[in-house]
């Protein structure tokens, strides 16, 4: 019983460093738009291709949806469109 719990214990541990790691090599090596304001912060890290991720404090955001979105009309277009959503609706302003 003792060994299961610890080979249990020792993949929980391997899948949590893995999940970190994994965080990490993203923002690494993503660009990122910082948008910030009273109302709510949103970070959107991407590549010339793609949305790749996202940090949000008290914003939500549809990953899913706005990467699909991006790649209909293409990154750039879109976080221009993004930020000019955000600045109009929040009292805050966003910086690549």
């Amino acid at each position: 019983m003792k060994k299961v719990l610890m080979i249990i214990g020792g993949v929980v541990v391997v899948i949590i460093i893995a999940a970190v790691a994994i965080i990490y090599f993203v923002s690494s090596t993503s660009e990122k738009m910082v948008c910030e304001s009273d109302d709510g912060n949103i970070t959107i890290m991407y590549n010339d291709d793609s949305i790749t991720g996202y940090t949000a404090n008290g914003v939500s955001y549809d990953l899913d949806g706005q990467q699909e979105i991006a790649e209909q009309i293409g990154v750039e277009e879109y976080l221009d469109q993004f930020e000019l959503w955000f600045t109009s609706n929040t009292t805050g302003s966003c910086k690549r």
